[in-house]
């Protein structure tokens, strides 16, 4: 396994940290309230060195603006599990997010699905937060799932039937219990979430570096419109989905990703509303010869073939495009502005051809592209356990598990195989203390993470981490030595499904 450490300026980032991170007391002024007041040295006339291709940035001090039991940084899936388990287990938690809602790709980066949340059986193995938020979607009328009832069914009927509304239904010619979902409300849904459980939120905010005091994080720089502030925590969660405080806090990680896999690529998704779609429907049943060199046509000028249809109630002409890019890295900003700006151009090819020459498209619009990239992969935290291809073939469960994976994405090895484990290890850093990693960045190889790295699973792990970073506050025990037991326990009070 090929581990990194990413470089800034020639020196390391941990040594760039090191020299730049909070220290003393004369980097740090609360006002009334704990509120952060204005320093007279950040007003003091500074000056960089410059020199050929970088830059020497002058000694700076940060205001922290508040101190919390638990930091939280990303307020994707991961993120919103960790945040809230954290808070209902009574300790005080700060989210941060660089966007301007909650949710992540299932919110803004329009993937619209909370999958696989059962084994081929019909059981469902993932709940806790992530059915929360669908039942309070389903208050709304704004999910769609295959109905309880037929979970684990192999009825040639319903097979198809549930196939023809989403491929997401059904994985080996079972139905299974897959759900999805309204962007918009799950936005504000999850807000709800996280106000009621009293996390201090804040969004448009970018979580840049840990502060590390050696090899321990002490809490979170982060930038905004109101400049650069850092929160300071007794644990920190990396819920940035590509682990983007890995490099600064020193932890070892791997970033290699086999370009065939779902992983390597990025998304851009959009919707076209407005759409006949019994119009479309009627033109593929009788003209599907014609309707297939059509695809071939939209292939050859560069556009996007396919489509899902919505499915929610009173979105009856809303159908979602999600293509795959490959790339060179998801973390490269160029890379991303490359896809952006090639995802738009092909978005207008695929609507125009639509539009012209598709019929039930005559009316057509693009109403809504995702607000954020979707992203794959990326970073993978060497953890003190890294879950491999192996461990996905086994019946046996880790004895800190602390999620129950449904496995119905790799064949017949799934069929074997319907469930796999994670253990609490996976999210914990090796040679860094008082951080965890609950996201995509979990530790394991490509293969693992490609088949796991999804919305729900994300939440679980997310869900542990907030536990057991309450519970490691609360019992003054290191995060690597918390009571497993206790930890399991909290699990299934909030409505977690573990094995026993």
């Amino acid at each position: 396994m090929k581990f990194s450490k990413e470089t800034t300026n020639g020196i390391t980032r941990r040594k760039f940290v090191k020299n730049t991170a909070i220290k003393g007391a004369a980097a740090i002024a609360f006002g009334a309230g704990g509120l952060a007041m204005p320093m007279s040295a950040q007003s003091k006339k500074s000056s960089s060195k410059v020199s050929g291709r970088t830059i020497r940035e002058a000694a700076r001090e940060t205001r922290v603006c508040r101190t919390a039991d638990v930091v939280v940084v990303g307020g994707g899936p991961g993120g919103i599990g960790a945040a809230l388990t954290a808070a209902r287990s009574g300790a005080d938690t700060v989210l941060i997010e660089r966007y301007e809602h909650l949710g992540g790709m299932g919110t803004g980066g329009l993937v619209t699905i909370i999958p696989n949340l059962s084994d081929f059986s019909g059981k469902q193995r993932i709940a806790g937060i992530s059915q929360e938020w669908v039942d309070r979607l389903e208050r709304r009328e704004a999910v769609d799932y295959p109905k309880k009832e037929h979970w684990g069914s192999d009825d040639k009927k319903l097979v198809a039937y549930y196939e023809d509304r989403s491929f997401f239904n059904v994985r080996e010619k079972t139905v299974i219990y897959s759900v999805h979902i309204d962007a918009e409300i799950s936005k504000c849904i999850l807000q709800d979430m996280v106000e009621e459980a009293g996390v201090k939120t804040y969004l448009h905010s970018w979580g840049t570096e840990p502060v590390m005091d050696g090899n321990t994080v002490k809490g979170v720089i982060f930038e905004s419109k109101s400049g650069r502030q850092a929160v300071l925590a007794k644990v920190v969660i990396d819920s940035t989905g590509d682990g983007d405080l890995l490099p600064y806090s020193g932890a070892d990680f791997d970033s290699d990703i086999d370009p065939t896999l779902r992983i390597a690529n990025l998304s851009f998704s959009y919707w076209i509303a407005n759409v006949d779609l019994k119009k479309y429907q009627d033109y593929r049943k009788l003209h599907s010869d014609e309707l297939a060199e059509q695809m071939r046509e939209i292939r050859k000028r560069g556009g996007h073939a396919n489509f899902l249809t919505s499915n929610l109630k009173d979105q009856d002409g809303l159908v979602w495009i999600f293509p795959r890019y490959a790339n060179s890295s998801q973390v490269d900003v160029e890379e991303l502005t490359r896809v952006e700006f090639l995802g738009r151009k092909e978005m207008l090819i695929t609507h125009d051809y639509y539009k012209k020459n598709v019929p039930g498209f005559e009316k057509s619009y693009i109403v809504l592209t995702n607000p954020q990239l979707g992203t794959r992969g990326c970073r993978r935290v060497v953890g003190e356990y890294v879950i491999t291809e192996k461990d996905l073939n086994t019946s046996e469960p880790f004895e800190d598990t602390v999620a129950v994976f449904p496995d119905v994405d790799r064949g017949r090895d799934s069929l074997k195989y319907p469930v796999t484990f994670m253990p609490y290890r996976c999210m914990i850093p090796r040679k860094v203390n008082n951080l965890l990693v609950a996201c995509r960045a979990f530790s394991s190889d490509q293969i693992t993470n490609n088949f796991f790295n999804l919305i729900p699973h994300c939440i679980a792990l997310g869900e542990a981490a907030g536990i057991a970073a309450a519970q490691s506050i609360r019992s003054g025990a290191d995060l690597r030595k918390i009571d497993i037991r206790a930890l399991q326990a909290s699990l299934k009070k909030q409505g977690a499904i573990l094995p026993g």
